[in-house]
């Protein structure tokens, strides 16, 4: 709306008259059947009112920044304006002053940074520890010490809810404002890839399966056909944080004909994220965070993604729209190695993790 305002107060400013002013955005519960229906994608919000209303909020907008242009650099300290209600640009000048380790390192809910800040206190040592929920308190340890936290009682009982078959799984979606195809809503996460271990009993050779879709193809069902004839029925299906889940729930709408092997699979699904979110695990390396990205090193630091091509999701993601848009073959092939290794060794990284979580009891 303040965005809008400006427009408005622009056009109006030289003499164009606005009878009415609308935002335009995605209307988020539209699902595509056919072709784009623009009427139903788009949502039309009439904010002709509000506009108007904060106009005289606008100008004198307008007089301080013109003012404030003429003046010297201002002094204002750090606070939430930094990034509410976006990132500031400046951060990093403005934070210069803050160590890398500092009371903006802490993670969770309890002490807030900025009230710290306020207090005088910069450093993790200065935080009186009344302040700290239990979790920050772990981390500020941690991190002060180089201390791990490890709960053998709490992993034991985690390890105890795996059984054999055991499989890895992880997907890589896409995501577009427009859906690509039928079904989809705006936003809504689309399977384009996954990789899956499965070792079907201790000491058992890990076997590899894994699928990338074919460029500008709807992927849905070849790739839930394929995953359904490589997962066991009976096995215990582990992924990282409930992003997995959320996938399937998709691909079981999407698919009412599959829906009753798909539901099967979500009941048989286990968090290998559990002890790490709990603080069953912490390690002094992971920085407040129990991502696989910060787990990973920490627990197996011969394994990371630093060397890879891709390192993340929406890396991954942004790949695979390059290569629906290439035409050269070996740009291609360049990509789907880069996509199937980053894939790969995401459910390569469950599986040392699990291995590591049993080497520390």
């Amino acid at each position: 709306v303040p965005d809008a305002a400006i427009q408005y107060r622009v056009l109006t400013g030289a003499d164009i008259s606005v009878s009415k002013v609308f935002i335009a955005h995605i209307n988020n519960k539209y699902v595509r059947k056919g072709d784009i229906d623009v009427s139903k994608l788009f949502t039309l919000e009439d904010v002709t009112k509000s506009v108007k209303e904060i106009q005289p909020t606008i100008n004198n907008e307008l007089r301080k920044q013109r003012t404030m242009l003429k003046g010297s650099l201002p002094v204002i300290d750090i606070g939430e304006h930094c990034e509410d209600p976006y990132a500031c640009d400046f951060m990093g000048h403005c934070r210069a002053h803050i160590p890398q380790i500092s009371v903006f390192s802490l993670k969770g809910r309890g002490a807030k940074a900025y009230d710290l800040y306020r207090q005088g206190i910069v450093h993790l040592k200065d935080i009186p520890e009344d302040l700290l929920s239990p979790n920050q308190r772990i981390q500020v340890e941690a991190t002060l010490k180089h201390k791990e936290f490890i709960n053998p009682d709490s992993i034991r009982d985690f390890l105890k809810s795996i059984w054999y078959p055991t499989c890895f799984l992880d997907f890589e979606t896409l995501s577009s404002p427009i859906p690509l195809w039928d079904g989809i809503r705006p936003w809504q996460q689309v399977p384009f890839q996954y990789s899956l271990h499965i070792l079907e009993k201790e000491g058992k050779e890990l076997k590899h399966c894994e699928y990338l879709a074919l460029p500008t193809v709807d992927p849905r069902r070849e790739l839930i056909e394929k995953l359904l004839s490589e997962i066991p029925d009976s096995a215990c299906i582990l992924h990282y944080t409930a992003f997995e889940k959320s996938v399937l729930n998709d691909l079981s709408e999407w698919f009412p004909r599959y829906k009753k092997k798909i539901d099967r699979l979500i009941n048989q699904c286990i968090d290998l994220s559990t002890p790490f979110r709990n603080r069953s695990v912490y390690l002094w390396q992971m920085d407040g965070s129990y991502s696989i990205k910060s787990v990973l090193p920490a627990i197996a630091s011969d394994l990371n993604y630093d060397s890879m091509e891709i390192s993340d999701g929406v890396a991954a993601a942004i790949a695979y729209f390059r290569m629906c848009e290439s035409d050269d073959p070996r740009e291609i092939a360049g990509i789907r190695r880069a996509l199937l290794g980053y894939c790969g060794l995401d459910t390569m990284a469950m599986v040392r993790i699990l291995k590591e979580l049993k080497r520390l009891i």
